[in-house]
């Protein structure tokens, strides 16, 4: 009874730790509930515990009805099944069937473990460490946040190690549920009253380019969005955290933020703005606009919203201003939500924090040619305005407005004054570069030490150079904040996806142009402004505009950013090398994790494959010596000192380590054969079975 209270409470605990593979997973695809997998994980777990032929039944029983009840109907499943099965063995990624099968088998595979090899310390340190690393990879590198849950994992472990000490060294001594229960409570107190340091699992996405700068650090910075753009410059490392998840929208740029005040060191908001700022367009009333959903996934709660165009809409309505965000029959009121002077959406509530899942609605502003050329006195903006949005400081050098002018000598229209800004940076006198960016010092202008003695920067460099550039001709011009169009996933259920990593984290401006609105301009070399910026030409009037977004067709997305660049902004286009083809990754990955799963247990599989043999042949006093040479074989391999002494004596160390006397009655049955001439008891063979076991756990 009490052996099954242990094996109960082992497949129990090994189950438990199992579940937390469900979350991080399960959360990296579109699956919208986690139940289904659970049921695959952990029912196999717990038939382990029944005969083979039980295991079987209960297995193919749950598959099936985990099945109709999340999908409600067998056939149409099977019928996807073997269409994602077509479609993998061709070469492409496995869909939502393939996967729900693949978590069935990982279930069984477990069910399998656990129950043949309990107890077994090799097994459960593998499902530990398989465990922890999974729940940290996917914390590092995924939207998955595994604080909330680490703990109860290690918890989870330490018993699980308890709890198969007891199976394989039964005691009555009280010293081990003494020690567990203190370190137990140990990890409880400090778990609970050790300070949380801000960032330790969530720095990877809250990071600016300027963070270690503003700290007064030396070291470098890494690549992400930040809230502080006092102070630019110095170099930073690329981060490949994943902030969000688009769906449903093609690649684009994606807008969090503009500030208006350049500082001669970096740039502030501008207050002034608080109460006229008109929250509703980008654009003018002329410039087609086309509407657009997207589905943005967080895992990690932002204080953020990016945006793909205009404004999310927000309306007036009776209880005021309503803006819709979230679920789009879901309306927030203005006190949970609103957008600040900026242009950047904020939740007021207690963190500033997001939903996890945001449903948004703008509109994407498509310029005419003619539109872009217009160059009449600006109106539209208030003189308040039209002060911040050409501010420049006291400070600046005046070769920096010696420059302006003479880069825009040609230039008439703001159009063509950015455009010349954006040739004069492409010139081939600029490089893009990331880690050797200089930190102005003193009273050194930003842009002045980038434009005329290092013209080596990133995208903050350019940009903000850009702007002083436009504002000392007169351009109204505001420095925007935001991501590119992040890294292609391909299509989910019909619909493009995108995910954007901190290394997408980058910075534009926008320019405006009365009767036009304003206008983004990329001044970063190496990118391209075909995801920015889309301009309708003769022949695509009367076409639908989504049509003409540039990234609607591959073919002709601009190719004038240098390889080497890649790296720096890797946009995926979907298309797969032909080697890639010959093998998908997850064949490589399937065969890995196959090698790795039988190095892991090949004392098990041996173990295995000697009881079949010596169990199957007939007891004789020659096979009971092969038995006997090979029980000693594995002692000695376990660390047992077998030379130079009798067979008595190391039964003794044996049975003293093990808590047992099983080998010192197996070793009475060995002489009473050998030595005393007794036919072979067929006990000898019962605990050398234990004993191997034992010693091959």
């Amino acid at each position: 009874m009490i052996e099954w209270v242990k094996r109960i409470a082992y497949t129990a605990l090994a189950a438990y730790l199992l579940s937390f593979w469900v979350d991080p997973i399960v959360g990296s695809t579109t699956f919208d509930v986690t139940w289904p997998f659970y049921f695959l994980l952990l029912v196999p777990m717990f038939a382990s515990l029944l005969p083979w032929y039980g295991l079987i039944g209960v297995v193919v029983f749950n598959f099936l009805a985990v099945l109709y009840v999340y999908h409600g109907s067998l056939l149409d499943w099977f019928g996807i099944w073997l269409e994602d099965l077509s479609g993998v063995l061709s070469g492409g990624l496995p869909e939502e069937a393939i996967f729900f099968s693949a978590m069935a088998l990982i279930g069984v595979l477990f069910a399998i473990l656990v129950g043949r090899t309990y107890p077994s310390y090799g097994f459960v340190l593998g499902m530990v460490v398989s465990t922890l690393g999974l729940m940290a990879y996917f914390d590092t590198w995924t939207l998955y946040d595994g604080e909330s849950q680490i703990v109860l994992a290690i918890l989870a472990s330490l018993f699980l190690l308890f709890v198969t000490d007891l199976a394989k060294r039964p005691s009555k001594s009280l010293v081990r549920y003494v020690s567990i229960a203190l370190l137990t409570t140990v990890i409880l107190v400090l778990a609970s009253i050790s300070p949380t340091l801000d960032g330790d699992w969530s720095d990877r996405i809250t990071t600016s380019f300027q963070n270690a700068v503003n700290e007064g650090q030396s070291s470098t910075g890494r690549v992400g969005y930040g809230v502080n753009d006092e102070q630019l410059g110095g170099p930073f490392e690329q981060d490949d955290g994943i902030v969000f998840i688009a769906r449903g929208v093609p690649a684009r740029y994606w807008r969090i933020e503009a500030k208006e005040i350049y500082t001669g060191k970096g740039w502030v908001e501008s207050p002034v703005l608080d109460s006229e700022y008109n929250r509703g367009q980008l654009v003018d009333q002329d410039v087609d606009t086309t509407p657009e959903q997207a589905l943005l996934r967080f895992d990690r709660r932002q204080t953020f919203v990016p945006y793909g165009g205009e404004y999310p809409q927000a309306a007036e309505t009776e209880s005021g201003t309503e803006f819709r965000v979230g679920s789009i029959e879901e309306t927030f009121p203005n006190e949970t939500i609103h957008i600040r002077p900026s242009g950047k959406i904020v939740f007021d509530n207690e963190n500033q924090a997001t939903p996890r899942t945001i449903q948004l609605r703008y509109s994407v502003p498509s310029f005419t040619e003619d539109q872009l050329n217009l160059n009449e006195p600006v109106t539209t903006l208030t003189d308040e305005e039209q002060q911040a949005y050409l501010q420049l400081p006291d400070t600046l050098p005046e070769r920096v407005r010696d420059l302006a002018a003479e880069i825009t000598a040609d230039s008439e229209t703001p159009y063509e004054h950015a455009q010349a800004v954006q040739a004069y940076f492409r010139s081939g006198d600029f490089e893009y570069n990331t880690e050797e960016v200089a930190l102005p010092e003193g009273d050194t202008d930003y842009v002045d030490q980038f434009l005329f003695d290092t013209q080596l920067g990133y995208c903050d460099n350019f940009s903000t150079s850009a702007a002083v550039l436009l504002r000392a001709n007169g351009v109204p011009t505001r420095w925007v904040k935001g991501f590119t169009m992040g890294d292609a996933r391909g299509v989910i259920q019909g619909q493009t996806e995108h995910t954007v990593r901190n290394r997408h984290a980058h910075s534009w401006i926008e320019y405006f142009v009365e009767g036009a609105g304003w206008v983004p301009l990329e001044a970063t070399i190496s990118f391209s402004e075909a995801n920015l910026l889309q301009i309708e030409t003769e022949s695509d009037a009367g076409s639908d505009p989504v049509s003409n977004d540039p990234q609607s067709s591959d073919d002709n997305a601009p190719t004038n950013r240098p390889q080497e660049d890649i790296a720096i902004d890797d946009v995926a286009t979907g298309e797969l090398p032909e080697q890639a083809r010959n093998m998908p990754i997850w064949g490589w990955v399937l065969i890995v994790v196959g090698v790795a799963v039988l190095v892991w247990n090949r004392k098990a599989i041996e173990r295995a494959l000697m009881l079949q043999w010596w169990m199957r042949r007939p007891l004789s006093e020659s096979s009971l010596v092969g038995m006997h040479r090979y029980l000693v074989k594995r002692l000695r391999a376990a660390g047992f000192k077998v030379d130079g002494r009798t067979p008595s004596e190391l039964a003794k160390e044996v049975d003293a380590y093990y808590e047992t006397e099983d080998m010192t009655r197996l070793t009475r049955l060995f002489e009473q054969t050998i030595y005393a001439d007794q036919p072979p008891n067929s006990k000898y063979k019962e605990y050398w079975k234990i004993m191997i076991r034992r010693i091959m756990s």
